[in-house]
């Protein structure tokens, strides 16, 4: 029998993050079909320990800040040394790899679009479409996990459709619903929050695009609110990143230190958000976050920026409700709605359960990037497997 075909996934760093967790799950759920690797130009910290296959290489080429002309070097050594038969890059940070592929004798070149960054929400930095541009002939297929994201490749950035493969992320929906049918689901917020209060759960990366400091604003105007009511209402944020001090600072100075806690990065978010009542994501730009799939999958009415994709994942009026990107006061009413209606809460979140169970699973998220991969691999594979029942994955995902 043949070699499974290797795939070397690069991303900027292997850390929290929707992105990365997508691709640890992706090569999770198709380690019996293909062998994996993953290049990391900046490092990896937690994450990595969740790839279930302890034998996937995971290489550091040790990037420094700004332009490193010398990373370049490493990376096309790595691949040489690896010898994958495809390359999968992610985002902004790594697209400009996909040249030193094809001089490491790597011909398949996959690059993902995740989302954008605070420097260009909208996607019009007219440097990076350029780049973009150049890099066309290097990629042989770009991946957008919204259909925001596609219709930008293809009308701003001039990507031939056909050249542009939207996949939905997904996630494994039984892990959160195992969370909620704990007993006393609470009691892991039991030293901050007690049982009367109403809890708002954020889980995303601490970093401007996010704009943590915007949910920050918005809870101090909805605790004033919901404490004329006589309501007690608590924050938590959880996730790691370079506005962690700043943010911390923002708490304090507006004397929420009693009511609005930061976490740090947590490997028990099923059960987290199972101890929650609201969710609340404020960023000025999505693709398609893994942490609103996650809140919805949890039972969990959602607050939301609607930005990007996040249109096409949160119903507004049916699951959640979808408010202008920074707009705290905007957040805060909305929040404010379901912090004073117990029903609505159970309503949205269970109709956001369903709809992320039926429409975004782990299943056809990793069927999709099966079906993508052999058909670059090897065409008449793609052709069985189409003739196939899919058999991915090992966790009983939903």
């Amino acid at each position: 029998m043949s070699e499974k075909p290797l795939i070397a996934h690069v991303l900027y760093r292997l850390d929290t993050g929707g992105m990365e967790r997508i691709a640890v799950s992706v090569i999770n759920a198709t380690r019996d079909r293909y062998r994996h690797a993953v290049i990391c130009l900046a490092g990896f910290g937690n994450l990595r320990k969740e790839i279930e296959d302890t034998s996937v290489p995971c290489v550091s080429l040790g990037k420094r800040s700004g332009k490193d002309w010398g990373c370049y070097f490493r990376l096309w050594k790595a691949l040489r040394w690896l010898k994958p038969d495809l390359v999968q890059t992610y985002n902004v940070g790594t697209m400009d790899m996909a040249p030193v592929a094809r001089l490491a004798g790597v011909h398949r070149v996959v690059h993902a679009e995740h989302g954008r960054d605070a420097a260009d929400p909208a996607g019009t930095n007219r440097r990076y479409r350029k780049m973009r541009r150049w890099l066309r002939p290097f990629v042989a297929r770009h991946v957008a996990v919204s259909r925001d994201l596609e219709s930008w490749l293809s009308d701003g950035v001039g990507i031939r459709r056909s050249r542009i493969s939207y996949i939905a992320n997904g996630i494994d929906v039984t892990k959160f619903e195992a969370a909620r049918r704990r007993p006393e689901p609470r009691c892991l917020l039991r030293d901050f929050a007690p049982e009367t209060a109403v809890v708002v759960a954020s889980v995303a990366r601490l970093d401007r695009v996010k704009d943590q400091a915007g949910l920050i604003m918005a809870f101090n105007h909805l605790r004033e609110t919901a404490k004329a009511k006589g309501v007690d209402v608590r924050l938590v944020i959880a996730g790691d990143g370079p506005q962690r001090l700043e943010l911390q600072q923002q708490i304090e100075q507006l004397g929420l230190a009693g009511s609005a806690r930061l976490l740090g990065n947590r490997e028990d978010v099923p059960e987290l958000l199972a101890a929650c009542d609201v969710f609340a994501l404020s960023s000025i730009a999505e693709g398609m976050p893994v942490t609103l799939l996650e809140a919805m999958a949890a039972s969990l009415p959602v607050v939301s920026t609607n930005v990007g994709g996040i249109a096409s994942v949160v119903e507004d009026g049916l699951t959640g409700t979808l408010v202008p990107p920074r707009d705290p006061r905007a957040l805060a009413n909305a929040l404010s709605t379901y912090v004073m209606d117990p029903d609505l809460r159970q309503r949205h979140g269970s109709a956001g359960h369903t709809r992320a169970t039926m429409h975004f699973s782990l299943r056809a998220m990793v069927s999709a990037y099966a079906a993508l991969y052999d058909g670059l691999l090897d065409p008449r594979r793609a052709a069985a497997r189409l003739r196939e029942t899919p058999t991915l994955g090992r966790r009983g995902e939903s």
